[in-house]
């Protein structure tokens, strides 16, 4: 007999794995969709708790699937238009906000006016899953210390934890969501379209502007808190979430060694303290870090620079070198092409690592690879 969690957990896969279809239809309990969309479920840029990954289109080219196009200015402001991300996809009689290629460099389109002045587009890849929802489990203290030891230091690197309204953010690329269960919530609201006591607008990302995605029906139920999702689905996925875990890494491999001595354990912290006192894996510290302007691609959030990025958890990549990208964009193909990019608080690790020999820079990659 399963346990009340391992229920749960079922559950969550289940609603993860959903292919969500337009209201209104006879099983309230899967529509909601849109009217706007970037995936039709959670595993359309997840499958089996990865995530984006490399693949060859019907042309014979290469893309990317898992990758989406944000919208904004430096200081956060999104499109008035099209709002905060390109929606490729929408329900019957509308029509997509654009499309978008990733490979071997952006290219979209836009099916409806050009964006704002000052708007620029970035890419944001979705990432792996194993191991991130305990970071939900990180006291605020565990990530404020790094923050006030960084300003210590004489290297250069600094971090700054994202202090939001809500309380100090874990997760996003700039650390926007304070908690996993937030982070499931923006999720299915910008990405599917589904409305959730935490994202109760039942329009997903569609704006004031976008008229005829205004007068589509929604697939709003008491059923759901009112909403599409209802806060106890919210808490099912986070429970299958949960049960996607990192691996170990190879503490005493000649690479960790390396890893450390070059300041990459700097950012890129191995484990971290949870409330209970584990450590659990993680290599990131979760604060920001301002990445110098190879790494800036004009698309800020509220409060963080288009410049400053969360540190990357360099936990849960599964997939086959070849299907690998790096970087919020996937604009690095390798780890070292991924830390050729490293500027701003990261350059003093990089002249490191540029200066290593071909045997401890392999080293290195190796165990960054197997993480």
């Amino acid at each position: 007999m399963l346990r009340a969690d391992q229920l749960d957990a079922a559950v969550g896969k289940a609603l993860f794995d959903r292919q969500w279809i337009p209201a209104p239809a006879s099983t309230k309990a899967t529509d909601g969709l849109g009217p706007f969309f970037s995936s039709r479920s959670c595993t359309g840029c997840h499958s089996r708790g990865e995530g984006a990954h490399v693949v060859t289109r019907d042309d014979g080219q290469a893309d990317i699937v898992g990758a989406v196009v944000r919208f904004g200015k430096g200081d956060g402001t999104t499109d008035p238009f099209y709002g905060l991300q390109l929606q490729t996809d929408a329900v019957p009689t509308l029509m997509p906000e654009g499309h978008a290629r990733f490979l071997p460099d952006l290219k979209y389109n836009l099916t409806g006016p050009a964006l704002a002045d000052g708007v620029n587009a970035g890419v944001r890849l979705a990432p792996p899953l194993f191991g991130r929802a305990a970071f939900d489990d990180v006291p605020d203290e565990e990530i404020l210390k790094r923050a006030v030891a960084g300003e210590r230091k004489a290297d250069g690197v600094k971090g700054r934890a994202n202090v939001t309204a809500q309380g100090i953010g874990r997760y996003g690329w700039k650390a926007a969501h304070v908690t996993l269960d937030d982070q499931v919530a923006h999720a299915f609201a910008i990405d599917i379209g589904l409305s959730s006591p935490k994202m109760p607008f039942p329009y997903g990302d569609c704006t004031k502007l976008e008229t005829a995605c205004l007068a589509l029906p929604n697939g709003e139920s008491p059923e759901f808190d009112g909403r599409e999702i209802s806060s106890a689905m919210l808490g099912y996925v986070d429970s299958y979430l949960k049960t996607l875990r990192a691996g170990s890494d190879a503490a005493d491999s000649p690479g960790a060694a390396v890893f450390g001595a070059i300041g990459c354990a700097s950012c890129h912290v191995p484990t971290l303290a949870t409330r209970d006192g584990r450590q659990i894996p993680a290599f990131t510290d979760l604060l920001l870090h301002d990445m110098g302007p190879l790494l800036d691609d004009g698309v800020g959030e509220p409060g963080v620079k288009s410049s400053e990025w969360r540190t990357a958890p360099l936990i849960g990549h599964r997939l086959p070198s070849e299907q690998r990208r790096f970087l919020h964009d996937g604009s690095a193909a390798t780890v070292e092409e991924a830390i050729g990019k490293h500027c701003g608080e990261a350059e003093h690790s990089r002249n490191l690592f540029e200066a290593l020999s071909q045997d401890d820079k392999k080293r290195l990659v190796e165990y960054v690879n197997g993480l």
